[in-house]
């Protein structure tokens, strides 16, 4: 097992969402895609070019009208993998399946009054292979079990959808091989609008 499978982040994940979140913790959807092409991830989800804004996660909120339009706020999370949150979507949404021979992982929180938290997906080439959601108890069966090293000390344990989503973005910096910290949530990145129309869903 290497120090990535294992590491901690510095900081509760759920209190940083809180903290720098705006109401993302009233429901939020993020991606982690296997690329560093920003360029054509944002191409494959349809994106207005002419919409682009380079701006902190305060200024989306200033600037996404709310459902139904769809935007994205994506950024570079580490070496070989870029980050998104998606606005409008929901899981596994046709733009999501739309983003080639690359891993994406999926959190989908449709918040309390919603279906609640939904598995950590893993998603490729246009099908959801599985999800790795940590297990209940330490070694505990897995969807997708090579993910087993990734999940150390993450039990599930029945704590509570903060606890929970604390441990699946504990997953991603493990994967990723970065956790979301206070220099990640203050981040300038690039929001882009989708054009009505462009995924008939």
């Amino acid at each position: 097992m290497t120090n990535a499978e294992q590491g901690l982040p510095t900081e509760n994940q759920w209190d940083l969402l809180v903290e720098y979140g705006q109401w993302l913790d009233q429901g939020f959807h993020a991606l982690w895609m296997e690329s560093d092409d920003q360029a054509e991830l944002a191409r494959l989800l349809r994106v207005d070019p002419g919409s682009r804004l380079e701006c902190d996660l305060k200024t989306v909120f200033e600037t996404y009208e709310g459902l139904p339009e769809k935007a994205i706020w994506m950024g570079q999370h580490a070496p070989g993998w870029t980050h998104t949150f998606a606005f409008g979507m929901y899981s596994y949404h046709p733009a999501i399946r739309n983003l080639g021979k690359r891993r994406v992982f999926e959190i989908y929180f449709s918040g309390e009054i919603g279906e609640g938290l939904e598995p950590l997906y893993l998603n490729y080439d246009g099908e959801q292979i599985g999800d790795i959601t940590p297990p209940l108890v330490e070694g505990g069966p897995m969807d997708l079990p090579d993910y087993l090293p990734y999940t150390a000390g993450l039990e599930l344990d029945n704590k509570g959808t903060p606890w929970d989503v604390h441990l699946f973005f504990c997953m991603m910096g493990r994967i990723t091989g970065r956790f979301a910290d206070r220099a990640w949530w203050t981040s300038t990145r690039t929001f882009y609008r989708i054009p009505d129309g462009a995924w008939e869903d």
